[in-house]
């Protein structure tokens, strides 16, 4: 694995805390937002062959 397949994965799991984070805390808007940014990573994953797991379930 190359530092920017390392560094995407560890970009992916921060912001699945980060989603994990704000829906335990009742914040919408943050789970929101964090979720939008889940979402560019997996997509930009996808775009380079970096696998990723599946999408974690809220």
């Amino acid at each position: 694995m190359n530092e920017f397949e390392d560094n995407l994965l560890a970009r992916v799991e921060q912001a699945e805390q980060a989603v994990r984070q704000a829906l335990q805390q009742q914040d919408e808007y943050g789970a929101e937002v964090h979720g939008a940014d889940l979402a560019n990573l997996r997509r930009l994953a996808a775009e380079h062959g970096v696998p990723i797991g599946a999408p974690e379930e809220g």
